[in-house]
């Protein structure tokens, strides 16, 4: 098998965050940490209630950003399944739970729960900084696999989609509107 030059394509690449995108990232850096550290110290609160009773939403960040942290901090392209299993498994753990004492919200259901969180949370409290830093173009989560693939000397192979929370817009209308603006600030 002989490799094959692949073109690239500029319409599928991000541009690197300007001023704006960097601020955003900075902001969001900062409160994941905060919330990283806040969530690994509170740990026997977290195994009282369940995350509904005690109005900790940030669960559905976790199943929302799930596939993300698998699909571009892995490398793996598994799309929905890493929220699927991760439900999934909480359900069976769930209702083992209930079977055995009556519980829905058991100790091992916490840790699991809690366990997904963590995960999260921890790969987004590197990510951003290392984003941050390297300027890396795109989401956030993929900046660990972009700086890896760089500094190997190639490009970041495998296509990469957008951010969930949608800061490759922002990098594209911020390089659109330093292109167009003659006096905007460069980085």
């Amino acid at each position: 098998m002989q490799p094959t030059d692949v073109k690239r394509d500029p319409t599928r690449e991000f541009p690197r965050p300007g001023p704006i995108g960097l601020a955003i990232r900075v902001i969001l850096g900062a409160f994941t940490i905060y919330s990283f550290v806040a969530l690994f110290t509170k740990w026997n609160a977290f195994l009282e209630r369940d995350p509904i009773e005690s109005e900790r939403y940030y669960t559905l960040f976790t199943l929302w950003l799930l596939p993300y942290v698998f699909n571009l901090t892995f490398r793996r392209r598994w799309g929905p399944w890493p929220t699927v299993v991760f439900v999934g498994g909480g359900a069976a753990l769930g209702l083992a739970g209930y079977l055995a004492s009556g519980e829905f919200w058991n100790v091992v259901l916490a840790g699991w729960v809690y366990a997904g969180d963590l995960l999260l949370m921890a790969a987004l409290a590197v990510s951003f900084p290392v984003a941050v830093a390297t300027r890396s173009p795109g989401c956030e989560l993929g900046a660990i696999p972009w700086l890896i693939a760089r500094r190997a000397g190639r490009t970041y192979e495998t296509p990469r989609p957008g951010c969930a929370v949608r800061l490759d817009r922002l990098d594209r209308w911020e390089a659109r509107w330093r292109r167009r603006v003659p006096n905007a600030i460069k980085p």
